[in-house]
């Protein structure tokens, strides 16, 4: 009594992209009962989304629309479909997918749209006539922690693959992500069944689930312990990076200017690479673009070598007009050695200058702390 999707609506991972859902059905393999959902009307996505915000119910509720999902189950009797039953369903807005048993017995959802993994209704039975049988949380289906170490996304759980009725069509077997260290697009699962008659969760190997438990301790550990060094290195002072290298420089320029104006005007970021490098010629455009094309009032600039870097800027001024750079701000990473030199190069040009000096701490904003850990958080 297995069964396929005939439409399938593809689950979100890193990235969310959700669609305005629609009336879809789902025809059992043997294409002997299909069971067609249609959504909760909505007015928009944006609508939705300010409504959820504002914790409007329903929200992004259409004028005039349909303001439950429901469900239509039929069979295919002497080659015409007839309704068993219709009724609204658990959903706020619609299930993800959907799976119909092939006697039309039994009819599974999957997910809340917009949710995946959240809420209530990550997996719904409904037996004869429509009945509930039961509403499963992810909770409901592995603990709390190997939920923690599954991958999130803005809105989403990434926690299953495509599921299936057993081979006796008693229970609905779903392939459940093993957490890992890094996002995979096609990571290993483990399958766990759900009874159709009571949804009573087992696991079809005990052995293999163990291991799969085991695993996400482990990365969930790993993952505590990252962000409990990024929090470390949030809050500590910041100093030059310990590698010289172009990200971990992006990466000071950026944390660096957010210390001292804060996370609301981030400025451009560019890097000079090191002048015996073969791809060196681009980065001294780089920084003749960043000064002279940006659309930005304000950059920043680093560089792997203080001294190139300071010749580089008084090239790049000498050719530019005189106070051409008088509405931007330009934050440059030099040691006190150098900026002396960069500030004499770049006078003629009205710029606004601000030195990162790498070698001088710079201590976190408390509202970029209370911002991110609360306030009073440390």
């Amino acid at each position: 009594m297995a069964a396929v999707l005939i439409s399938v609506m593809t689950a979100p991972s890193c990235a969310d992209s959700w669609i305005l859902p629609t009336a879809t059905t789902y025809t059992s393999c043997g294409a002997h009962a299909r069971v067609t959902i249609t959504p909760r009307d909505l007015d928009s996505q944006l609508g939705y989304f300010e409504d959820k915000v504002r914790k409007v119910a329903p929200a992004g509720q259409k004028k005039g629309g349909a303001r439950v999902a429901s469900a239509r189950l039929e069979r295919l009797v002497a080659n015409r479909w007839q309704m068993v039953w219709e009724r609204p369903i658990v959903n706020d807005v619609a299930p993800v997918s959907a799976l119909i048993r092939d006697d039309g017995n039994y009819a599974v959802t999957f997910d809340d749209w917009h949710g995946l993994g959240y809420g209530p209704n990550v997996v719904v039975i409904y037996g004869a006539g429509g009945k509930l049988v039961r509403a499963l949380g992810l909770s409901d289906i592995v603990p709390a922690d190997y939920i923690k170490a599954l991958p999130h996304s803005v809105s989403s759980i990434h926690w299953r693959g495509d599921p299936r009725f057993s081979a006796d069509g008693q229970s609905i077997v779903i392939p459940v992500v093993i957490p890992s260290e890094s996002f995979a697009s096609n990571p290993a699962m483990i399958d766990v069944a759900v009874e159709l008659a009571s949804g009573k969760v087992s696991a079809i190997d005990a052995n293999a689930w163990e291991a799969a438990l085991e695993t996400g301790r482990k990365v969930l550990a790993g993952q505590i312990a990252y962000e409990a060094a990024a929090k470390a290195a949030f809050l500590a002072p910041l100093l030059r990076p310990k590698i010289n290298a172009e990200r971990e420089w992006h990466d000071y320029l950026r944390e660096a200017v957010a210390r001292l104006i804060g996370d609301d005007d981030t400025p451009s970021t560019t890097v000079l690479r090191l002048p015996g490098a073969s791809d060196y010629a681009v980065s001294e455009t780089w920084v003749h673009d960043a000064l002279t094309e940006s659309y930005a009032d304000k950059v920043a600039i680093a560089s792997l070598s203080e001294p190139n870097l300071v010749s580089v800027l008084q090239k790049v001024a000498a050719k530019l007009p005189a106070r051409s750079l008088s509405k931007v701000t330009v934050f440059i990473a030099l040691s006190d050695e150098n900026w002396a030199a960069a500030g004499e190069a770049m006078r003629r040009t009205g710029a606004k200058l601000i030195q990162l000096n790498p070698d001088k701490p710079i201590p976190q904003r408390p509202k970029r702390i209370g911002r991110r850990y609360g306030p009073g958080r440390d």
